[in-house]
């Protein structure tokens, strides 16, 4: 038997590669409307073709896809106004802008089709597939940061939802859906179109998901090229001062930084050991607290969240610093006398824990169990005690306890509590008594024997516990 021969034998290869993540299910226009085929559902279902797509180029019938359920191979932005022509060219434009100045997306990445009525469709193509919400999330981000809505620029394809493929007939209106110059949106009458389109590094999408953008990542380098360790303490103050407001003032400082604070706040829950669920809990009130004029009008708490939820996982995982974590600090002698007539050894390395954590991060701090255990080595049943006992002796106050987190518990069906914050009472010292610089590997011990004779450690432990945890 002879096998037949497609004229577009290339774009057709091309649709396979870019386009179809599967062949069972699709749509058919005919006229004005749209028929599914789900041969998943239906067995009498034909599957979707190479001859069908000739038909379709040809122009006699117009095909669109789905996605492949959990995965998608390609992100369609589709621009529809319906009674808009000129509404439609700015927002496409406008799109292809806002994806190659704050995403990074190489412009001869970016594909635009006429969708054969009154809009476009803007492809991006990657070269291997995604997670289906990672790119429902990807074009959340887009859409917000390019402040258009979302009712008018729509995600395509999901499984429910398909996009018609280009270089067919819209059967309604009999025009081609040509591809269009990116910059004029001018078409480009060519069936070959898509023969030199390669598709895009996918990392590209992901990345954008929780990195910054160029401005904003200048300015977080700032940030923490300011807090190292060789830079002056002027410059490190400044540094966390930005920090210290924002957790005062518990929102936003200025609109249009949701994204900037977000990733600043995982950060210094990181540097500060907070679990993650902690970071999420207090980015999400900081967010939650601030008016709503500070964000533009498609952002909503539920991007929020999982902007939230993503970077604290990325910051984590990346291990993200401020710098702050390993700078020396000055302790006094005074101080480090008060923290020896606390109580027991455990309660002295809390007390310790607590006036280093103070010096890094201010007098109203956080410290979850999680850092204390990590820098005293105590359990947490010790810790929890300790901090007890420190609120007992005066050593320190709570700022905030067991506050609940109204928004986030009412979310999650179940209370969620907002970390605990306190503030030493302790009194200052004097400008002019003893100190040193301690970085974070100098323990309570050699530290307090560094400001203090031994007569003074003597006179504030106990017989039992200087024989076994100071004695030299």
């Amino acid at each position: 038997m002879v096998k037949r021969q497609k004229k577009n034998d290339n774009t057709i290869k091309k649709f396979n590669e870019l386009y179809i993540s599967t062949r069972k299910k699709y749509i058919k226009q005919k006229g004005g409307q749209y028929s599914t085929f789900n041969k998943y559902e239906h067995s009498s279902a034909l599957t979707l073709s190479d001859w069908m797509l000739e038909l379709h180029l040809n122009g006699s019938e117009t095909y669109g896809v789905f996605n492949a359920n959990t995965v998608n191979k390609f992100i369609t932005f589709d621009v529809d106004y319906a009674n808009d022509q000129p509404m439609a060219r700015w927002a496409t434009l406008k799109l292809i802008d806002v994806l190659e100045s704050e995403f990074n997306i190489r412009s001869k990445d970016i594909h635009v089709s006429f969708s054969g009525s009154k809009g476009y469709h803007v492809d991006l193509f990657f070269d291997e597939p995604i997670k289906a919400d990672d790119a429902v999330a990807f074009y959340q981000r887009v859409i917000a940061t390019a402040d258009l809505p979302s009712n008018n620029i729509e995600f395509r394809p999901t499984y429910k939802q398909a996009v018609k493929l280009p270089l067919g007939i819209h059967q309604k209106t009999g025009a081609r859906c040509w591809f269009v110059d990116r910059n004029t949106l001018e078409p480009i009458e060519s069936l070959d179109y898509l023969d030199g389109v390669e598709p895009m590094d996918h990392s590209l999408i992901l990345d954008a998901l929780i990195d910054l953008t160029p401005e904003q990542e200048a300015e977080f380098k700032q940030i923490k090229e300011r807090t190292d360790v060789n830079v002056t303490v002027v410059s490190e103050s400044q540094a966390f001062e930005k920090v210290t407001e924002i957790l005062t003032a518990g929102q936003l400082l200025r609109s249009n930084t949701r994204h900037e604070t977000t990733v600043l706040l995982a950060t210094f829950c990181n540097s500060q050991g907070y679990e993650q669920e902690d970071a999420i809990g207090i980015i999400m009130e900081t967010l939650w607290n601030t008016p709503r004029e500070y964000f533009s009008k498609n952002s909503t708490p539920e991007f929020w969240q999982s902007e939230a939820e993503r970077i604290v996982k990325y910051a984590y995982e990346r291990n993200y610093q401020l710098g702050n974590a390993d700078r020396p600090i000055t302790i006094y002698r005074s101080e480090m006398l008060a923290v020896l007539n606390v109580g027991t050894f455990r309660q002295k390395q809390v007390a310790y824990a607590m006036l280093v954590t103070s010096k890094r991060y201010g007098s109203t701090f956080y410290l979850t169990l999680a850092t204390a255990m990590k820098m005293t080595g105590a359990s947490k049943p010790t810790v929890s005690n300790a901090i007890k006992k420190l609120v007992e002796v005066g050593f320190i106050e709570y700022v905030r306890k067991r506050e609940v987190d109204i928004g986030r518990s009412r979310d999650l069906g179940r209370p969620l509590y907002k970390p605990n914050q306190y503030r030493i009472l302790i009194e200052k010292p004097k400008s002019d008594e003893k100190s040193i610089e301690v970085l974070p590997a100098d323990n309570l011990v050699d530290v307090a024997y560094l400001l203090c004779d031994s007569s003074d450690i003597k006179g504030a432990v106990g017989r039992r516990e200087y024989d076994n945890r100071w004695s030299r």
